[in-house]
């Protein structure tokens, strides 16, 4: 019988899970590269990541679902990919693609600190693109060949909003590919028998570690304690 070729290729996968012969996706998303890279790498050896499992990654759906229902006028939860080698690609999703414009909606629940006296992202005035959301737009619009961003801050209280020009940043891009280079060599690394023991955190060391469930694996491999406030 011949068989379309997806369906063949799914067929081999479904083979090869039979045999024991592992092989993660070949997909490295945009949203994973802003943390640790260790983590990134193990979540797609262990075929682990879900960029839509968290309960914020839902309310955000949501909220998306919300604007192009009651806004309109612009591609919502746009699909991106970008080759990088070896079959790897490099995925994710623009909230949003306005013309030659990429769009990026951020919900936050701003709150004072009890003085009355706002802090740094704690109230809508205040508030400005954090560097993950600045690498995570630049990388969409690397991705999609577009050269200019906005960023919108939301204040989910209300609903108000500000909104943040963001130009591409070709060197910032090909950082952040390099990034994907160093996860696909530490999965490959993994396939060999060997932890990527190099590779280190990316992004907020204490606040990453934490909340990864990695955390006892590292401890026991690089034989030491995480030290973590």
């Amino acid at each position: 019988m011949n068989l379309p070729e997806e369906i063949e290729s799914f067929n081999e996968r479904i083979r090869d899970a039979i045999n024991g012969n592992h092989r993660p996706e070949r997909r490295i998303w945009v949203t994973s590269l802003s943390y640790c890279l260790r983590r990134t790498a193990l979540d797609i050896y262990l075929n682990a990541y879900n960029p839509s499992r968290n309960w914020e990654a839902r309310i955000g759906s949501a909220l998306h679902g919300w604007l192009a229902e009651v806004v309109g006028s612009a591609e919502f939860e746009v699909p991106v990919e970008y080759r990088i080698r070896d079959g790897w690609k490099l995925v994710g999703k623009a909230d949003a693609v306005k013309g030659p414009y990429v769009l990026e909606f951020k919900f936050k629940g701003f709150e004072g600190n009890g003085e009355g006296i706002p802090r740094k992202n704690q109230d809508l005035e205040h508030a400005e693109p954090s560097r993950e959301w600045v690498e995570q737009i630049n990388a969409y619009m690397g991705m999609l060949g577009k050269e200019k961003g906005y960023i919108y801050i939301f204040d989910r209280n209300g609903l108000d909003f500000r909104v943040f020009p963001v130009e591409f940043d070709e060197d910032l891009f090909r950082r952040f590919l390099r990034r994907a280079e160093r996860v696909i060599e530490a999965v490959e690394e993994l396939e060999n028998g060997k932890f990527p023991r190099w590779i280190s955190t990316v992004g907020r060391k204490g606040w990453v570690c934490n909340r990864c469930p990695y955390r006892p694996i590292c401890a026991e491999i690089d034989r030491e304690e995480l030290k973590v406030r």
